[in-house]
């Protein structure tokens, strides 16, 4: 595939009339192929699924396709199972031969984007190539642009008329929020459905796309689950060792595991409804590390758990930086549960607002157990909080000792019952450090407000 940015010049009739055209004769096969699927209403059922993205900019770093993600877990939440997702450059010939692919090899194909008004708005010209039909003019498509152009006090421009042409025999799928319509086409193989990119466009469309072939969905009998059960504390090879010979021999649910920097993931799919077996197997082997049997991440958990407890929770960073208070920020009721962090990230801030003691960071450096101790005392004093954790650590890349090298970090944890320190060596470059002391600070919680229930 070419990934390169291309952009034909020409006047608007030479963009919306495809290049090169193919026989009379095969094009008024294909047409009268599209023609009777489509108004004698096929009735396929939509088992499998391609996302088409269309944008050369989607080739640049700086540009993260999120929309096949949210398509695909919509899609697969209906028991449409997603085969393939392909992103494809702003190339006349590349995209049609995509779309020919698409329609060639699954029952629904999905594009976003390419449906604007520009030269390099190119979705419904390659659609018109590839299924061998003409574009059509649709003056209420232009009036409707033309209206929303005024209702904003501005007069539509010229090029904006190109998204009023769509392939013979579509459907439109109305926009009411942007100018680029979307379409569906249904052909003798597949369907293909054209969708725009923004977010706030495509979300609403697709939805309606989805009303308007309710009949085409797989019945609830057909409909794959999915559960995501998550652990951590737990290495990848000790995992494996776990629950290898389980997914190795179980069908259903289907088993795969991935492994994240922070923690463990165990997908479970399953035809409706043994999904629940699948847990009821998984679950007994990681007693202790699992914490989420709905995709919940560990902070959700924490905040839950002390919420269900009337627990509060204080914490003091220092190489987490105030890393993990911004993890427990961001769960939505953390206000309820949540005293605050003291970020304590020199030895000043560790002495003045905490207590800790200066001949202490004298005899036994920053990093150390004694200094995680009087760093947790010290919150406690401040807090008042139930539950309290400290942290002190190397992150790196310099710093450390012989005996507590880069990766090195001490947890103090204070509840009602004891106060402890727990040193903990952790791999990875700085950032990994401390996104996992992060993660290790949460787990202390979790493990802590497990005991209790």
């Amino acid at each position: 595939m070419e990934l390169v940015h291309s952009v034909s010049p020409g006047c608007l009739r030479s963009r919306i009339e495809p290049e090169e055209k193919a026989p009379n004769q095969k094009r008024e096969r294909c047409a009268s192929l599209f023609f009777r699927t489509h108004f004698l209403g096929g009735k396929a059922v939509f088992r499998t699924a391609e996302i088409i993205v269309v944008g050369s900019e989607f080739f640049s770093r700086d540009k993260r396709d999120t929309n096949s993600i949210w398509l695909t877990e919509e899609l697969e939440r209906r028991g449409v199972r997603v085969t393939s997702k392909v992103v494809v450059a702003d190339v006349l010939e590349e995209l049609t031969r995509v779309v020919k692919h698409g329609l060639e090899a699954v029952d629904l194909v999905i594009s976003t984007g390419g449906l604007g008004p520009t030269e390099d708005d190119r979705t419904r010209e390659a659609v018109a190539r590839a299924v061998g039909v003409e574009l059509e003019f649709q003056q209420e498509i232009e009036d409707e642009i033309r209206a929303r152009f005024a209702r904003r006090g501005r007069e539509m421009a010229d090029n904006n008329r190109r998204q009023a042409f769509l392939p013979a025999g579509s459907r439109l799928i109305a926009n009411e929020t942007g100018t680029a319509p979307g379409f569906f086409l249904e052909g003798e193989s597949g369907t293909f459905l054209a969708l725009p990119g923004p977010p706030r466009e495509m979300n609403p469309m697709f939805f309606d796309f989805l009303a308007q072939n309710q009949s085409k969905l797989p019945s609830e009998s057909q409909v794959k689950v999915r559960r995501t059960l998550r652990v951590t504390g737990l290495g990848e090879s000790d995992m494996d060792r776990r629950i290898a010979d389980l997914y190795k021999e179980v069908e259903n649910p289907e088993v795969t595991i991935n492994f994240t920097p922070h923690d463990l993931e165990i997908h479970l799919t399953a035809d409706a409804p043994s999904v629940e077996m699948g847990e009821a197997l998984m679950a007994p082997l990681v007693t202790g590390f699992l914490f989420s049997v709905n995709d919940e991440s560990l902070a959700e958990v924490v905040v839950r758990m002390a919420g269900a407890a009337g627990l509060k929770v204080a914490l003091t960073e220092s190489v987490t930086g105030g890393h993990a208070a911004h993890k427990i920020c961001s769960v939505a009721g953390a206000s309820e549960v949540f005293w605050g962090s003291v970020v304590a990230y020199s030895e000043e801030a560790k002495h003045k607002l905490l207590g800790v003691e200066l001949a202490t960071l004298e005899e036994h450096t920053a990093v150390s157990e004694a200094v995680a101790l009087e760093m947790v005392e010290g919150l406690h004093d401040v807090s008042g909080a139930d539950l309290c954790v400290s942290c002190t650590g190397y992150a790196g890349p310099s710093g450390g000792t012989d005996d507590d090298p880069v990766g090195t970090v001490y947890l103090g944890f204070r509840s009602p019952q004891r106060t402890t320190v727990r040193r903990i060596s952790l791999p990875g470059s700085r950032n990994l450090v401390r996104s996992r002391t992060t993660q290790a600070i949460l787990f202390l919680l979790f493990k802590y407000l497990k005991s209790i229930e």
